[in-house]
């Protein structure tokens, strides 16, 4: 093709785009954009090629493992709602998804926090045997 442009490098892009600064997004960018690419020299569907780029930006997606995690996903959707890889329509499940995800990552923190005060406290057997019950893998209570 004539007017094909050059591959841009990830490094170029992340200069010229502030949310490309962020790993995440830079990662899934990236994906889209190989994808859209591969797609387009297999049979120069412009509709395929976007079809598969926004597969792989959606399979590029951070885990939902950790309240990291969960706001670089968060990042990446809004990011991708606006590259045109994650349709309207997905985004509200994606995020609530990963506001589900970010309360459980806060829940269980807050599960080790108080396991752990639990350990540090001057309990009665009672109050231990409550603390195991409500907590039986995480208390260190002994």
């Amino acid at each position: 093709m004539e007017n094909e442009q050059e591959p841009v490098e990830i490094e170029t892009v992340e200069q010229s785009s502030p949310a490309l600064a962020n790993p995440a997004i830079a990662r899934c960018a990236k994906a889209w954009e190989d994808a859209y690419r591969e797609q387009m020299e297999e049979d120069d569907s412009e509709y395929d090629a976007t079809i598969k780029a926004g597969e792989a930006y959606r399979a590029a997606l951070p885990p939902l493992t950790n309240r990291d995690n969960c706001r670089d996903f968060i990042a990446c959707v809004a990011h991708g709602m606006l590259l045109g890889a994650i349709p309207e329509t997905s985004a509200g499940k994606l995020l609530y998804a990963a506001q589900v995800a970010l309360g459980a990552a806060r829940a269980e923190e807050k599960s080790r926090e108080m396991a752990g005060y639990a350990v540090n406290a001057n309990l009665t057997e009672s109050e231990t045997a409550r603390v195991k019950k409500f907590m039986p893998q995480r208390s260190k209570i002994a």
